[in-house]
């Protein structure tokens, strides 16, 4: 009976020396992968928008609803010459290929210095959807139809903007990717 209890004594304590042993390997190769996780990051350059300067990027961080605010303020003071603002809806809905989008919206908001334009075009394919007029310092366009008819869908597209200076030369240009959807 005695040789019984130490074994299952020893069966016992093998099972724990080989459990702290899983977890000492475990938590080994999770600060491994963490510390490969962060040089890596070190490693890879931060892309640039052209609009927005590296040291600008670099500087903000990560946005939350703890410094959203104050994000948004020291973007307003960074727009300088060939820097700007842009406010738009990124997901424009059409009830079909002719009608005017409900949602569809883009500003050229106060801060910015210059008149802009923009140019929607399909991602796949490159063909020019929509071109807008001026707009200037202050305005927005809004609910607009798109140029091009389109098959009901969904459609990855993007949105290039150009900044033009009082001689209608261009300043700066950046893209950003839409949605589009037509529902019929």
């Amino acid at each position: 009976m005695s040789n019984q209890r130490k074994s299952a004594r020893k069966k016992q304590r093998n099972m724990i020396i080989i459990i702290v042993i899983a977890f000492l390997v475990l938590v080994t190769a999770l600060v491994t992968c963490i510390v490969l996780l962060l040089a890596k990051q070190k490693e890879e350059p931060v892309q640039e928008s052209q609009s927005v300067p590296r040291s600008t990027v670099l500087d903000r961080g990560f946005v939350d609803e703890s410094n959203a605010g104050d994000i948004m303020d020291e973007m307003t003071e960074k727009v300088s010459k060939g820097m700007f603002e842009c406010k738009m809806t990124t997901a424009w809905t059409f009830d079909d290929g002719k009608s005017a989008s409900p949602n569809a919206y883009v500003a050229n908001v106060e801060n910015n210095l210059y008149t802009l334009y923009f140019d929607v075009y399909e991602e796949s394919t490159n063909e020019l959807l929509y071109s807008s007029p001026m707009l200037p310092v202050g305005t927005e366009l809004k609910n607009f139809k798109l140029n091009k008819e389109l098959a009901a869908g969904e459609y990855d597209a993007v949105v290039m903007y150009t900044m033009v200076d009082e001689n209608l030369e261009e300043v700066s240009s950046v893209g950003f990717k839409v949605t589009i959807s037509v529902s019929k």
